[in-house]
């Protein structure tokens, strides 16, 4: 790999930041959902039908979400029937209707039309952007140590449209998927389900013991089944604990053992950019950065 001068986690850090720039639509996006009455899990549904060419069951999209049950899958899928955006073919199978489609369609096109208006690169640096973030997905996607499927099925919807400013927009947003890609083949790798890496995460980034009815809210994706098999999973692993009081913590073992998916996923993520020279390298950062803007004090 290019010698780095940002570890893959501080440029992820850097990559996080210069989207929420490349996205800034001043909410005319959140707006647009809201309007429509549609909850984040609901949009996050009806968006993610376009990776499937057929029916699907709840359980499909666990392909792209496995942090959470394919029961709570169900009950939003139920809610998109109920407010026309999706049909139920057959017990367990549904598909987008047309008015579904109709409204995911549009918000991306009002989306997009905004973006092109209010450029924050010039065109040349936009498209350099996005050049160099090509080149780095490609090299990255064939391997077989990250299996790259939310990274494709991204990809596979790029809009048809050659604004520089949307075209690295997009870019920058499948860098963002490959990280996920890379932290799911980490734990896969180790034996892990998608509950147990929800439940451990959660502990993980708490800054003091959590009690059940906190964790519990905070893994609310999860229903009770995978909850209490994830919990199960971390205890018998000796990388949980909770107190008389009933609080949660990772044990010693436990924060080890999630450290070391972290390493993984560091690793993975770092892969993409074997493809580039160092001065390359130096360059897609330099612009990432201009993206972003200064950093307040």
């Amino acid at each position: 790999m290019p010698s780095m001068t940002l570890s893959p986690a501080k440029l992820y850090t850097l990559i996080l930041a210069a989207l929420n720039r490349l996205q800034d639509d001043n909410g005319h996006f959140r707006r647009g959902v809201e309007k429509n009455q549609i909850s984040d899990d609901e949009f996050w549904l009806l968006n993610r039908f376009r990776y499937f060419p057929n029916t699907v069951t709840p359980t499909d999209f666990q392909t792209f979400g496995p942090y959470t049950s394919s029961t709570v899958y169900e009950q939003s899928l139920e809610s998109l029937v109920a407010k026309s955006l999706a049909e139920k073919v057959e017990p367990n199978r549904y598909r987008v209707s047309e008015l579904g489609r109709k409204l995911v369609d549009s918000l991306y096109r009002d989306y997009f039309n905004y973006l092109a208006k209010h450029p924050g690169l010039p065109a040349a640096e936009a498209q350099r952007l996005a050049a160099l973030v090509d080149r780095a997905l490609s090299s990255a996607l064939p391997q077989p140590e990250v299996p790259s499927l939310i990274t494709n099925a991204t990809r596979s919807t790029f809009p048809a449209m050659d604004d520089p400013w949307v075209l690295a927009e997009r870019r920058v947003v499948a860098l963002t998927i490959f990280h996920e890609d890379a932290h799911i083949a980490a734990w896969r790798s180790e034996g892990w389900s998608g509950p147990r890496v929800a439940i451990s995460g959660v502990l993980f980034k708490a800054s003091d013991r959590l009690t059940y009815q906190a964790l519990r809210t905070a893994t609310a994706q999860l229903d009770d089944k995978d909850f209490r098999s994830a919990l199960s999973a971390l205890h018998s692993g000796d990388e949980i604990s909770h107190s008389t009081g009933d609080r949660f913590a990772l044990t010693k073992a436990g924060r080890a053992a999630r450290e070391h998916i972290e390493e993984l996923t560091d690793r993975n993520f770092a892969l993409p950019f074997n493809a580039l020279e160092p001065a390359e390298l130096k360059e897609l950062i330099a612009l990432l950065e201009k993206v972003r803007g200064p950093i307040e004090s």
